[in-house]
């Protein structure tokens, strides 16, 4: 079971995630998976992953990561921007 929280007031987000991940029929419990990822290095935006580690094989972290380098310095007006961009990223669309 994973566990995720999202503190806000109207300054900023405090995002907190546990690092816990159950592999095949919940037999084994692993303590140090990675859940909370910078999503870009020129504004403070994260990204939380819960569920199923990988899309189509390759798992969230590498995804993130090279969303990320192509991101690079852009920097949007708004949060909602960011959500937008990765999505279409994600689907492949320009």
């Amino acid at each position: 079971m994973t566990c995720e929280v999202a503190v806000m007031n109207k300054r900023g987000v405090a995002l907190a995630a546990d690092s816990a991940v159950t592999l095949g029929e919940g037999n084994k419990v692993y303590h140090t998976a990675e859940k909370l990822f910078q999503l870009s290095s020129s504004a403070p935006v994260g990204i939380m992953t819960y569920g199923l580690a990988d899309i189509m094989g390759v798992p969230w972290e590498t995804v993130i990561k090279i969303y990320s380098r192509e991101l690079g310095a852009r920097v949007f007006d708004r949060l909602e921007q960011y959500a937008d961009d990765f999505l279409r990223f994600i689907v492949g669309a320009n």
